[in-house]
C-alpha cells in the first residue's frame, strides 16, 4: 500500500473517446504543469482510434504518473470520470476535457485556493481557438467564467474538487451517452447538466465554489450548422432535465425568448382582426432577450461588439433550436415520459461532509 506522505497533492483526471491527436496535446501540455506534486488518470472510454496506446507511449517518458485506465466499451464521460476520481490518489481531483490544452501554470493556479479550508470546488478560464466560421464565432465563449471570486457555475472542463467531496457526490450518472445514428458517442454534445448537481450540493453543505481566470486552458471543439444545431437541441433539452430533476426555477436564458415567441404568436393570430400596431407587443418583448443575450455575449463571453454583429443570425437560430428542445423535453418530463427521478435541493447536502467536518 502506497504511504500517504508519497501521495500527490492532485490528481487530474481526463476521459478521452477517440480524439487521437488533441488527447496526445492536452497530454503534453500536462505533463508540463510546473505544479510540483500530481499524477494524471487518463480513462479511455472505449476509443477505436489508437488513443489509449498513443498515451502510454508517452506515459514511458513522461517526469510525473500518467495512467491509463481503459473502459471495456463506450460508458460516457461522467462514468469514466468518476472511475478516475475512484482511482485517484491527491486530495485534490482536477478535471479537463481532451480537447482542452492547459497553460503551464493552470493545475498550481487552479489549486492555489485550495489554501482556504472552505473552499469546496475551482473552476478555471476556459476560452477557445480562434473562430474558423459563424457558428464557431456564436458558440465561442460558452463556457468562460472571467471574473476572479464566488460563482454561480462551475464548468467542468475545468474545474478542481477536493476527491472527499468527490467520493461523497458522484458526477451525475442517469442519463446516457447521446449518440449518432451508427451508434458511436456523439462528441459535439458537451451539454449535459453534469457538474450542476454538484455545484448545488457543494453550495447547500455551506462550500465555498470559486472561479479563478488565471487558470487558463483552451478548448479546441470545432463547430459547423450541423454539430452547433445537435449542441443546441440536446443542450436545451439538458436544461430542461437540470431545472426538474432540482426543481430550479425559469431559465434566465430561455424565459425572454419563450416571452418573444409568444408574444409573436399571440400578434399573427390577432393581426385579422385588430391594428397593425399589434406587432408594436412582440417588438417591445424583443428587447429583453436582445439586451440579455448582448450583454452575455460581451460581458462573460468576451465577444467584440463586431464579433456580436456578425455572430447575430447563428446566435438567434442557436437559442430558438435551444428553446425547442427545452420545451420538448419540458413536455415528456411533464407527462412522464422518459421521466428522471427529482432532488429536492435541501435533501443534496445530506450526504456531503461541511467545511467543518473537515477542518
Amino acid at each position: 500500500m502506497t504511504d500517504a506522505r508519497d501521495a500527490p497533492e492532485a490528481s487530474v483526471v481526463v476521459a478521452a473517446c477517440n480524439r487521437r491527436e488533441k488527447t496526445l496535446a492536452c497530454m503534453r501540455a500536462l505533463v508540463a504543469q510546473t505544479h510540483r506534486a500530481y499524477e494524471i488518470i487518463m480513462v479511455d472510454d472505449g476509443s477505436t482510434d489508437g488513443t489509449p496506446d498513443a498515451v502510454e507511449e508517452l506515459a514511458r517518458t513522461a517526469r510525473v504518473p500518467l495512467r491509463v485506465l481503459r473502459n471495456g466499451r463506450n460508458m460516457g464521460a461522467n462514468p469514466s470520470r468518476n472511475r478516475g476520481v475512484r482511482e485517484a490518489r491527491g486530495a485534490l481531483v482536477a478535471f479537463i476535457d481532451s480537447d482542452c490544452y492547459a497553460d503551464a501554470e493552470w493545475l498550481a493556479r487552479l489549486t492555489a485556493p485550495f489554501a482556504d479550508a472552505r473552499v469546496g470546488a475551482v473552476t478555471g478560464l476556459v476560452d477557445d481557438t480562434p473562430a474558423t466560421n459563424a457558428w464557431e464565432l456564436a458558440f465561442r465563449g460558452t463556457h468562460r467564467l472571467p471574473r476572479r471570486g464566488p460563482v454561480g457555475r462551475v464548468v467542468i472542463g475545468n474545474l478542481c474538487v477536493r476527491r472527499a467531496l468527490l467520493a461523497a457526490h458522484a458526477l451525475d450518472e442517469s442519463r446516457p451517452t447521446r449518440r449518432l445514428v451508427d451508434g458511436s458517442p456523439d462528441l459535439a454534445i458537451s451539454a449535459r447538466s453534469d457538474e450542476e448537481g454538484l455545484n448545488l450540493a457543494l453550495r447547500a453543505a455551506g462550500w465555498k465554489v470559486l472561479a479563478e481566470p488565471s487558470a487558463r486552458a483552451v478548448h479546441d471543439h470545432p463547430y459547423s450548422f450541423r454539430s452547433l444545431m445537435r449542441q443546441a437541441w440536446f443542450g436545451g433539452q439538458s436544461a430542461a432535465e437540470l431545472v426538474w430533476k432540482y426543481r430550479l426555477g425559469p431559465r434566465k436564458d430561455l424565459a425572454p425568448i419563450a416571452l418573444f415567441d409568444a408574444t409573436l404568436v399571440a400578434a399573427l393570430i390577432a393581426w385579422p382582426f385588430v391594428s397593425p400596431l399589434v406587432f408594436l407587443a412582440p417588438l417591445a418583448a424583443l428587447v429583453p432577450p436582445v439586451a440579455a443575450i448582448s450583454y452575455n455575449e460581451l460581458r462573460n463571453k468576451g465577444k467584440t461588439p463586431l464579433e456580436l454583429l456578425r455572430s447575430a443570425p447563428a446566435l438567434a437560430v442557436y437559442y430558438q433550436v435551444r428553446l425547442a428542445g427545452y420545451a420538448r423535453r419540458r413536455v415528456e418530463l411533464l407527462f412522464g415520459r422518459r421521466t428522471i427521478a427529482r432532488v429536492a435541493r435541501d435533501e443534496l447536502a445530506r450526504v456531503l461532509p461541511r467545511p467543518e467536518d473537515l477542518a
